[in-house]
């Protein structure tokens, strides 16, 4: 504990701006109980943080409550918190770890994003919604599994998450949004939710490592460019109910493309790519025109 207390009223309810210091006592600091809340931009780049404790008493982390803290390590936060802000760890690239509690219900915009040396990741099992950009830039992130309690994953959520091999999509997501994994070039895996009706604007785009795509039934849109620069990616199939692929290029440089399977038939195939089928236009800008498997499903379960 510090050598100094907050004042009265305070300690009875937020940590504010101006109530520590950034001297070298504070680098393994334990936030007394009875915070309800670390305000807005408390411990902004203070650089002598090393460790924080959260008492169980807190219930929010404010914007920018711990951005910038360059040799901030660990975190612990306790059952009873509910909502991370914006940016409240962003570029705090010593940060190794999180292990959230599962009343976390709010993981704001950037929260944790340039936290390069982020390695482990435990996400809240009541986290309804994650914001934009809010990992994005974690280097060293490998695997991610997001709870069946979240609904909406923002754009550009784990943007370059250049480690990132494996993600788990909650079963209730219905969109992922733009953006979302582009520039993921290590990732291979993407099991993705079956209600899964629309897939954002370059939400894949870059990333280099995908190799065979099945998309869920129950998809009806593809964004503009949403595969491009997935130069490892051999075959995709397609389902039959979308009714909406934005542009001919969603499969841009993607140079190993050789097959589509296309759940409808060959007619709608051709309904959907306005008559113009699909061409891929290699990194070399070579132009190659991949395999379309028509197989005209009668029902898909």
């Amino acid at each position: 504990m510090l050598g100094y207390e907050l004042p009265k009223r305070e300690r009875e309810e937020v940590v504010a701006r101006g109530d520590y210091r950034d001297t070298p006592d504070i680098a393994h600091l334990y936030i007394p109980e009875g915070i309800k809340e670390i305000g807005e931009n408390a411990f902004r780049d203070f650089n002598c943080l090393v460790e924080v404790h959260l008492p169980r008493s807190l219930v929010i982390i404010s914007p920018s409550a711990f951005a910038g803290c360059k040799n901030l390590t660990r975190v612990t936060m306790e059952y009873g918190l509910v909502e991370i802000g914006d940016e409240a760890f962003s570029s705090c690239p010593s940060l190794l770890g999180i292990n959230m509690p599962d009343t976390v219900k709010r993981i704001g915009e950037g929260a944790f994003e340039a936290c390069a040396q982020l390695s482990s990741l435990k996400l809240s099992e009541s986290v309804f919604m994650i914001g934009a950009s809010a990992f994005a830039f974690c280097f060293n992130l490998t695997d991610v599994s997001i709870p069946d309690s979240c609904v909406l994953l923002e754009f550009s959520a784990f943007f370059s998450c250049f480690s990132l091999e494996a993600i788990k999509l909650s079963s209730n997501m219905g969109i992922i949004d733009d953006s979302t994994f582009e520039g993921c070039r290590s990732l291979k895996i993407v099991d993705m939710p079956a209600k899964l009706y629309k897939i954002g604007r370059r939400a894949f785009a870059g990333c280099t490592s995908l190799v065979s795509v099945i998309l869920p039934f129950a998809l009806r849109e593809i964004g503009y460019d949403a595969f491009s620069g997935c130069t490892g990616l051999a075959k995709i199939a397609i389902p039959k109910g979308v009714d909406s692929i934005e542009d001919e290029d969603v499969f841009s440089s993607c140079d190993s493309l050789k097959e589509i399977s296309f759940g409808g038939s060959q007619e709608r195939w051709l309904d959907l790519t306005h008559g113009r089928g699909i061409t891929v236009v290699r990194s070399d800008l070579s132009v190659t025109v991949p395999n379309i498997i028509c197989m005209d499903l009668k029902d898909e379960i």
